[in-house]
């Protein structure tokens, strides 16, 4: 398994909000995407990453059963939601900050994933495949049979899970088999809001590896715009 991660800031925006952390002996991939003022995006993302990374290795995810390990995704996720709640009340500037939250973790042909927010993961065999559900008004439209092109552009801002939000956290857990040779994407939509699937899909069946997969995956969405942070992980089996 090898696997390489980039992120930028972006055309636009002055701070970055993403948070990546790569742990390839443990096979655990966290992405996440901050929001709020006064630079407590960071913050919310970073606090996520770090406490989910931590929490897990407390908890021996690479010794968990099977069975276990959605189980242990989901709780690490709650127990970034916790963490980000508290740091806002304690931290008045810090009120109201919130993050999507992507964990990924590959274990004897298969990946577990649990799944906060817009922030996505695909999965590249012969096509690519957006695993994750978007957890904003669009997704929801999308998933009651809205058409797309009916859907506001808009909605795809309102997110309708994130940590450190006032509803109920209930992240979606998915479990896919991997064969040799399958990426895993995990991104901030900073790519995906820039670049459509084909577009992606082209540059990950056109690499030559995928470190240079993830600078092109960058690139692109920069010339494309690059109207909001960029972060993207790929993981090859």
């Amino acid at each position: 398994m090898k696997s390489a991660w980039g992120s930028d800031t972006g055309k636009v925006r002055e701070n970055n909000e993403d948070s990546v952390m790569v742990d390839d002996e443990r096979g655990l991939f966290l992405l996440a995407d901050g929001m709020g003022g006064l630079r407590a995006g960071e913050v919310a993302s970073a606090l996520a990453v770090r406490t989910v990374h931590e929490w897990l290795v407390e908890h021996h995810l690479t010794q968990a059963a099977e069975m276990d390990i959605a189980p242990l995704l989901n709780n690490a996720a709650l127990e970034a939601h916790k963490a980000i709640l508290a740091d806002a009340a304690a931290n008045p500037e810090h009120a109201g900050m919130g993050t999507t939250l992507e964990i990924v973790t590959v274990r004897e042909g298969w990946a577990f994933m649990s799944h906060v927010g817009d922030s996505r993961v695909y999965h590249m065999r012969e096509r690519l495949r957006q695993v994750t559900r978007d957890h904003n008004m669009a997704g929801r439209l999308r998933a009651q049979g809205v058409a797309e092109e009916m859907i506001n552009p808009y909605f795809r801002h309102i997110l309708t899970q994130a940590l450190g939000g006032v509803e109920e956290l209930t992240p979606d857990i998915e479990i896919i088999d991997l064969r040799g040779g399958d990426i895993l994407l995990l991104c901030s939509d900073g790519l995906n809001e820039m670049l459509d699937d084909g577009e992606i899909g082209e540059i990950l069946r056109d690499r030559s590896d995928i470190t240079s997969a993830v600078h092109s995956l960058i690139d692109k969405a920069l010339a494309a715009g690059g109207v909001d942070n960029v972060s993207a992980v790929l993981v090859e089996v």
